[in-house]
């Protein structure tokens, strides 16, 4: 599983980083036409993600990336974010056609201790070259929160 100071190295790790804004990505973010992110060949950041809001159709968002190699021992997928006051993390969950292969509850970790949680991410060790699915989600009720922070996407491929 990659650790969380192996993620923080591989997203900060210089000419393999690209950044996008979020609300540029063609797609809808829906499940059928989700956001865009390409081929990735180390660490895309889709920075500026809108919050993941309480009502059907809104408490969830879908990313579409493809790898060309069997994803090395640091590799992960999710949303960095920062939590603060009554809101919800975004939780991650990653699919293979219409199977889901991962989910935030059983494979996830979480970066950041305490009440400073700065995200939640699913390891890709030995996830083998193909095209995937990450959906990220607002688990809580709506009763106890209403929001997400505003986030980013992450995929480090190494």
């Amino acid at each position: 599983m990659a650790s969380a100071s192996a993620l923080a190295s591989a997203e900060t790790s210089g000419a393999s980083v690209t950044m996008v804004n979020c609300r540029s990505l063609s797609g809808s973010g829906s499940y059928s036409n989700p956001l865009r992110l390409g081929t990735v060949r180390g660490t895309v950041v889709a920075v500026g993600c809108p919050p993941l809001t309480s009502g059907a159709g809104y408490n969830h968002r879908y990313f579409i990336f493809s790898t060309v190699r069997t994803a090395g021992r640091n590799s992960a997928a999710g949303a960095r974010f920062q939590l603060s006051g009554n809101l919800s993390a975004v939780h991650p969950r990653l699919a293979s056609g219409p199977v889901t292969v991962l989910r935030s509850l059983q494979h996830g970790f979480w970066t950041g201790s305490g009440s400073n949680l700065t995200g939640r991410y699913l390891p890709l060790a030995g996830l083998n070259r193909g095209t995937y699915r990450l959906g990220v989600e607002k688990l809580r009720s709506p009763l106890s929160s209403l929001s997400t922070p505003w986030f980013d996407a992450v995929v480090v491929i190494n």
